[in-house]
């Protein structure tokens, strides 16, 4: 009998308890002046004898670049040339003085099909969260390429062709 009495109670529980929860309303960050979309394309050759080649990219100054996606496409005109590694390369300030390289392994790039003309096609995109500030020692203090991506192939004898964009965004120091 008492259970008879309770179970109408237990359906208006939830209701109780939900109208009485706060909800934060999400802040947009879109108009933060001090966080500004950064996209930026390179395109480069492998030539030989050489087994690797740079992408590099632009950094102005006074900026810090946070990149969340990498993608890379390649071209070879041997068919059995592969993309078995591809490092990103990042400055960081230490000191008013001082700028530090890290180098981030990032994908192998994966055979796609045939070229448009002739060879093999290859892709790699990744996801992450890298950082990279401007190189105040660059060129004479114009922010240089601070950010570079440096592509290997196992074909030293042809030349190899890339297109590479990073994305993310660019904040204040």
């Amino acid at each position: 009998m008492r259970l008879s009495l309770l179970l109408p109670l237990a359906f208006l529980f939830p209701a109780m308890v939900l109208a009485q929860t706060n909800y934060s309303t999400p802040m947009r960050d879109v108009e933060n002046p001090d966080r500004s979309p950064y996209q930026e394309t390179s395109s480069f050759t492998l030539d030989p004898p050489f087994v690797n080649g740079f992408a590099n990219f632009a950094t102005p100054p006074g900026k810090r670049f946070v990149i969340e996606y990498v993608s890379i496409s390649c071209s070879s005109p041997d068919n059995f040339d592969s993309f078995p590694q591809v490092y990103l390369n990042v400055r960081k300030i230490i000191s008013a003085s001082q700028t530090a390289g890290i180098s981030v392994p990032l994908m192998p790039l994966l055979r796609a099909g045939t070229a448009a003309f002739g060879g093999s096609a290859y892709f790699g995109g990744m996801s992450l969260k890298a950082y990279s500030d401007w190189d105040p020692f660059a060129s004479g203090g114009t922010g240089g390429q601070g950010i570079a991506l440096n592509v290997f192939h196992t074909s030293a004898s042809v030349r190899a062709s890339c297109l590479a964009t990073i994305t993310g965004h660019s904040l204040n120091l």
